[in-house]
């Protein structure tokens, strides 16, 4: 299957049974026929893909991009943050998931508890870097401290990539 069916399939899908295509009007419908090749389709058609695809996939795109973001906005990039030297990790994992390995010097504080441990938090001072599995929880936890008026919050994504970083500075 080439790449360009997949991409028209996928569109497909995610206009959410919206699109008025004329051969097949409801989604499982179009997305098996796309799949099948797509014959009968016409200029309209690729329009309604698009028409009505497209705004899911900038939706999708920017979610992941708003909790994946590493600037905290002042311009500085992670990179810059850790070569600093007054900088303080906050691990946001589960208990079970830190047991084997956190980075040395972290402080553990589960995204649950993030909220209930802002004044600690705010005393750290200088630059706080969260990190989890991957980076999605810690983007939230960094959303959520900045939203609490603490400042120069970063998402360090997941452990792996981080502590790499900070092993290598």
């Amino acid at each position: 299957m080439n790449n360009r069916k997949i991409l028209i399939a996928l569109i497909a899908s995610l206009t959410l049974g919206l699109a008025p295509f004329r051969p097949e009007p409801h989604l499982f419908g179009k997305v098996r026929w796309i799949m099948g090749g797509g014959e009968g389709m016409a200029l309209a058609d690729y329009g309604d893909l698009l028409m009505h695809g497209l705004p899911w996939i900038f939706l999708i795109y920017f979610v992941i991009k708003k909790f994946t973001n590493q600037d905290s906005g002042d311009g500085r990039t992670l990179d810059d943050v850790l070569r600093s030297s007054n900088v303080h990790f906050i691990d946001v994992r589960e208990k079970q998931e830190v047991a084997s390995r956190m980075i040395d010097g972290a402080v553990h504080i589960p995204l649950g508890a993030l909220k209930k441990n802002l004044d600690e938090i705010q005393n750290m001072g200088g630059d706080i870097v969260l990190y989890c599995k991957s980076g999605m929880r810690s983007g939230m936890g960094a959303s959520t401290l900045k939203k609490n008026g603490i400042a120069n919050v970063y998402n360090g994504g997941g452990y792996s990539k981080l502590n790499q970083k900070v092993k290598s500075r």
